[in-house]
C-alpha cells in the first residue's frame, strides 16, 4: 500500500509570502514617489554694463593762468635774458627740447649727462613783468621725484613757488613775479636722484595782462 506524499511545510507558503510582500513593497514605494514638476526656467537679466573708460589724466597745473583777453610776453630766448647756475644751456635745438610730453621751440636743457641730477639757471625779467610760465620735464631715468624751486633774485632768495616733478613727468608752473629782476629756477640737490640724461624747462616766458 503506497503512502501519500507528505507536503513540505513552509516551502510553497513561504515563497508565496515572499512574492506577496514584494508586490506590496512595490505598491507602497510607487505611491511614495514624489513627482517633481518641471524645473523652473531661469530668467537671465541684462548683461552687465561694460567697464567705464579709464579716466583722462589731467596734468596738474600749479597756478591757473589769469584770464587775459590780451597779454604781452617776453620769451626767454636771448643770451642776455638767461644765466647758467649749474648744468644748463639756453637752446632752440629741437633734438634737445624733444620730450614725451611735447617738443618745445625754445627752452633750457642740460648740456650733458647730469650725474647728480642738479639743474639750475637764472632768468632776467628786469622787474617789468607780472608772471612767469614754463613747462618742466624730468627724465624717466631719475630715481626719485625732483623738487624745483622758483626764487626771487638769488638761489637762496624768497621762495615764490615749489614744483614736484616725478620721473618721466611734465609739470606746468605759472607764478607771480612782480618787481623781480632776476628769477632763479632750480632743482633740489639730493643724492638719491641718480643721474639724468635730460631735463627741460620748456618755452619759459614772462608775461602780463593788458
Amino acid at each position: 500500500m503506497s503512502r501519500a506524499p507528505v507536503p513540505v511545510r513552509g516551502s510553497v507558503g513561504a515563497g508565496m509570502k515572499r512574492i506577496a510582500c514584494g508586490w506590496l513593497a512595490a505598491l507602497i514605494l510607487s505611491g511614495c514617489v514624489v513627482r517633481q514638476g518641471p524645473e523652473p526656467v531661469r530668467v537671465e537679466g541684462p548683461p552687465p554694463p561694460p567697464p567705464p573708460p579709464p579716466a583722462r589724466v589731467v596734468e596738474p597745473v600749479d597756478d591757473a593762468q589769469p584770464a587775459c583777453g590780451q597779454r604781452s610776453t617776453l620769451e626767454v630766448r636771448k643770451r642776455q635774458q638767461y644765466e647758467d647756475h649749474y648744468g644748463t644751456m639756453l637752446t632752440s635745438d629741437r633734438a634737445w627740447l624733444r620730450t614725451p610730453g611735447g617738443s618745445y621751440r625754445w627752452g633750457i636743457s642740460n648740456s650733458g649727462r647730469l650725474e647728480m641730477a642738479y639743474f639750475a639757471a637764472y632768468l632776467k625779467p628786469g622787474g617789468k613783468w607780472d608772471r612767469f610760465r614754463a613747462r618742466v620735464y624730468v627724465d624717466g631715468g631719475v630715481k626719485a621725484d625732483m623738487i624745483f624751486t622758483v626764487r626771487a633774485e638769488r638761489y637762496d632768495g624768497e621762495v615764490l613757488k615749489t614744483l614736484t616733478v616725478p620721473p618721466g613727468g611734465t609739470r606746468t608752473v605759472d607764478v607771480e613775479v612782480p618787481g623781480v629782476k632776476r628769477l632763479f629756477i632750480g632743482s633740489e640737490l639730493r643724492i638719491n636722484h641718480s643721474h639724468a640724461e635730460k631735463l627741460v624747462i620748456g618755452e619759459p616766458e614772462f608775461y602780463r595782462c593788458r
